[in-house]
């Protein structure tokens, strides 16, 4: 016996294929049968004259801030969305100690264009660390599935505070940034979101944090990832981040790695690569 079962409902298979009348089965959480579903079920929905549809991911939103005054999402789920990822670029809030947060929500205010009186109003501050962060989105309850990338430029700001915007970092704080991400990781973090793209830029025109890292810097939170063996990385890529470094992380992690946005430069036609087997774990996002 099967926990729900719902019937006659045209099906779309998320592949492109025609509508097809079917009844679909889900057991334990998850779908277990399509087709012509004779069993019972503890419940039971006619879904006749209804299209039946997988839930869209969106993999690339920024309602990092947004999750902790509205756990729905809006609009999303009212778009067909079940699933969001935040933390891209780095923009997420999370970690985020005491002495940073107006930092980080002035940053976030100015690279996506955010009301900062609105942000100042909003966000619950309930929370230090990534996990404290997830724990506090778990507590609200939260309408969509969301997967959250731990945030680049917040783990600088923590480490090197406004210094995050000027230089590359210390071998000491480097360490430092190193254990919290990991401790991001064993929160539940889906691994890292951040930017190297130029025109990314704070409050009074500062770079975001993540731009003034060290190709080494990356390494040593793609090892990071390699520790846990699930989630990837996410840049948002500027001049000096090529489809070759990002291969290079990819291998270091062993887990894919996430190129935003995959633009055509007709002065730099090298920028967005050629896809060859080598790039298998290499993922591109627009």
């Amino acid at each position: 016996m099967t926990d729900l079962i719902i019937r006659n409902a045209l099906v779309a298979d998320g592949l492109g294929s025609a509508l097809q009348r079917a009844d679909v089965a889900v057991k334990n959480g998850r779908i277990c049968a399509v087709g012509e579903v004779p069993d019972a079920a503890g419940e039971t929905v006619d879904a006749h004259g209804l299209v039946l549809a997988p839930g869209v991911i969106d993999v690339h939103t920024h309602y990092d801030a947004q999750l902790t005054w509205d756990p729905t999402a809006s609009p999303s789920p009212a778009l067909g969305v079940t699933t969001v990822v935040i933390g891209n670029c780095g923009f997420g809030i999370a970690p985020a100690s005491p002495d940073v947060r107006q930092t980080i929500t002035r940053n976030l205010s100015v690279v996506e264009a955010m009301s900062l009186q609105s942000l100042n109003a909003g966000i619950d501050w309930s929370f230090e660390t990534f996990g404290e962060y997830m724990d506090l989105l778990r507590r609200k309850g939260v309408c969509p599935n969301v997967a959250a990338y731990a945030s680049h430029s917040a783990i600088r700001s923590c480490v090197m505070k406004d210094e995050g915007s000027e230089r590359e970092a210390s071998a000491d704080e480097l360490a430092q940034m190193v254990d919290i991400f990991r401790d991001c990781m064993k929160a539940g973090a889906f691994g890292l979101g951040s930017s190297t793209f130029n025109n990314h830029y704070g409050w009074n025109g500062v770079p975001v944090p993540s731009r003034l890292a060290s190709d080494d810097e990356f390494r040593a939170f793609a090892r990071v990832i390699a520790e846990f063996g699930h989630g990837s990385m996410m840049a948002t890529c500027g001049d000096k981040t090529n489809i070759d470094f990002l291969e290079e992380l990819a291998s270091i992690s062993g887990r894919p790695v996430v190129y935003a946005p995959l633009l055509h430069y007709s002065n730099q036609p090298q920028r967005a690569g050629a896809a060859t087997p080598s790039t298998r774990r290499l993922h591109a996002s627009r």
